[in-house]
């Protein structure tokens, strides 16, 4: 091979690579929790959870904390009108079950301990 397609083949390589973790950084990064929930946060910072029987999605996260047997889920909507975010809501699942809604309060309560593993510029609890 002569020199020139030698560094023809290297360059193509290399913008092959550079494409590729374009196209890479583009999908979702997944993450799987303690209790199997796995978790997708997106380039813009779009955070969501797939429960482990693929049955449910969570959208509109703005933090997640979890623990051996438990974990607490924050989600605030955005007001399409206004564009502005609505309040927090709580969901608490426990072990690989279904979430469950709770209140504000009880799920302070259970953050004590836990170990944050998402956290959004627009969550309630900093």
């Amino acid at each position: 091979m002569s020199r020139q397609k030698i560094v023809f083949l290297a360059v193509l390589v290399i913008v092959g690579l550079f494409i590729a973790s374009i196209v890479a950084s583009m999908f979702p990064a997944k993450r799987s929790l303690p209790n199997g929930y796995q978790m997708l946060v997106a380039d813009k910072g779009e955070t969501w959870l797939r429960s482990p029987d693929r049955q449910t999605l969570l959208t509109d996260v703005t933090s997640v904390w979890s623990s051996a047997d438990r974990m607490v889920v924050e989600s605030r909507t955005l007001n399409g009108v206004s564009h502005q975010y609505g309040p927090c809501d709580y969901q608490v699942v426990v072990g690989r079950g279904s979430p469950h809604a709770a209140s504000k309060d009880e799920a302070l309560a259970m953050i004590p301990g836990m170990k944050r593993e998402a956290v959004s510029p627009h969550t309630c609890v900093r």
